[in-house]
């Protein structure tokens, strides 16, 4: 799937932004791999307008909270003698 097709149907947008951003953005892009500007400003926008974690992160996250709830949590000095980890 060609993800510059999400709908297959595009709209322009006409974005002014300072020079010194586009400046940065061409070189992540660049280094990256994107082959042109607005692939990487697509790809962006995809990646804030979505979930900012996956599916599986969000329930890592909802497990966490849920253990911190139910008291299944240690202290710091608890956790570096668990893990045999000696602070300097």
């Amino acid at each position: 799937m060609n993800p510059d097709s999400d709908d297959g149907d595009m709209a322009e947008l006409d974005v002014k932004v300072p020079k010194r951003l586009v400046e940065d953005i061409d070189k992540l892009a660049a280094k990256r791999g994107y082959t042109s500007r607005s692939e990487f400003v697509r790809e962006v926008l995809r990646d804030t307008t979505g979930g900012i974690l996956t599916p599986g992160a969000q329930e890592a996250v909802a497990e966490g909270y849920a253990d911190v709830a139910a008291g299944r949590t240690m202290s710091m000095d608890e956790a570096r003698e668990w893990l045999g980890v000696e602070t300097n």
